[in-house]
């Protein structure tokens, strides 16, 4: 698989549910099970799904209220390809989509903090949140 083919498409269709758990899955995201994918993906606004050679090498989605605020969620690059810049045209078409929103929140998987500060995002200050599992809130809440 040659990263020069890679293409983005920003719509849900013909996409292999089963192939974008395998990555999710190849990425370690052991909890996010084929039919919450597919509802998550399909009740956000904005997606990218990178392909290689009719393959999913990786993806993320936004949910936002296209006037203020707008969220990143779900990037993630099957571990064959990172480190290529897939990662990097992902996330740039995303934030693409949302140029006019005052406010783009993200949270980075630990370890990845300087990539996405690379992409121009910050840290907030005053960022809060609660997760349902002990594990992820230990993993990322202070």
């Amino acid at each position: 698989m040659n990263v020069d083919n890679l293409i983005i498409k920003n719509d849900l269709e013909h996409i292999n549910w089963e192939e974008l758990s395998e990555l999710f899955l190849a990425v370690g995201w052991k909890n996010h099970k084929v039919d919450r994918i597919f509802k998550a993906f399909e009740n956000s606004q904005i997606v990218a799904i990178g392909y290689i050679d009719n393959k999913i090498v990786g993806c993320g989605r936004v949910l936002t209220d296209h006037e203020f605020y707008a969220a990143i969620y779900d990037v993630a690059i099957h571990p064959n390809f990172q480190g290529k810049g897939i990662g990097k045209v992902i996330v740039s078409n995303l934030l693409k989509h949302l140029n006019d929103i005052s406010f783009v929140h993200l949270t980075a998987t630990t370890g990845n903090e300087e990539f996405y500060r690379n992409l121009g995002l910050k840290n907030h200050k005053t960022a809060m949140g609660r997760y349902l599992s002990l594990s992820l809130e230990e993993e990322y809440l202070d």
